[in-house]
This record gives structure tokens, C-alpha cells and sequence, in this order.
């Protein structure tokens, strides 16, 4: 039996822009599909695309996720103010930790 994994209407809002190549018909499969619930093989009918298709742009739709939204086990999210010096010092922090995880680790 497959699991099924879903997200947030917010999260998929903010994965949303990453989306500008896709067609807006196919934007709204994969929310469906994330958001929703509902199943490949019935988006794939609706949008008269192959059952393939739809699963490439749900793959890329989580690979997408996973770089903006996800975080890896143990991390947190903050928002903060910073003279932009600093910033560029928190962000080259994050991109350090980032690539000492497992590619697989998030």
C-alpha cells in the first residue's frame, strides 16, 4: 500500500511561484494532488495527460518542496532583521549545514 503524504494549502502556496513554467491546468493537478489528496491516475484522466506526466510533475513539485519548504529533521525556522553584511554571513551558514546533511536527509 502506498503512503500517502500531503501539505498544506500555505505550503503549497509558497512552492507555488517555482511553478511559472508549468501550465496553470497542471499547477492546479498538483495541488489536487498534494493538497487534496487525490489519487495521479484521476488528475492524469482529468488533465488527458499520461499517468507518467503527472507523476514528473508531482516528482518535481516535491523535489521543489523539499529545497524551499522542508526542513531537515532538528531545524528551525526564524525570521530575523540584519544588516545585509550579516545576512549574507547567516546564508552562506545555512548553505554550509545544508550541504554537510545527506543528500537524502531531507
Amino acid at each position: 500500500m502506498k503512503l500517502k503524504i500531503k501539505i498544506t494549502e500555505h505550503e503549497f502556496e509558497k512552492i507555488r511561484p517555482h511553478f511559472s513554467a508549468m501550465k496553470p491546468r497542471n499547477i492546479e493537478g498538483i495541488f489536487q494532488i498534494m493538497v487534496c489528496g487525490r489519487k495521479q491516475i484521476d488528475v492524469a484522466k482529468e488533465l488527458e495527460i499520461t499517468n507518467r506526466a503527472v507523476s514528473q510533475m508531482v516528482r518535481k513539485a516535491w523535489d521543489i518542496y523539499r529545497e524551499h519548504i522542508a526542513l531537515p529533521e532538528g531545524w528551525i525556522n526564524i525570521t530575523v532583521k540584519l544588516p545585509s553584511e550579516l545576512a549574507e554571513m547567516v546564508k552562506d551558514m545555512e548553505r554550509k549545514a545544508l550541504d554537510k546533511l545527506p543528500k537524502e536527509g531531507i
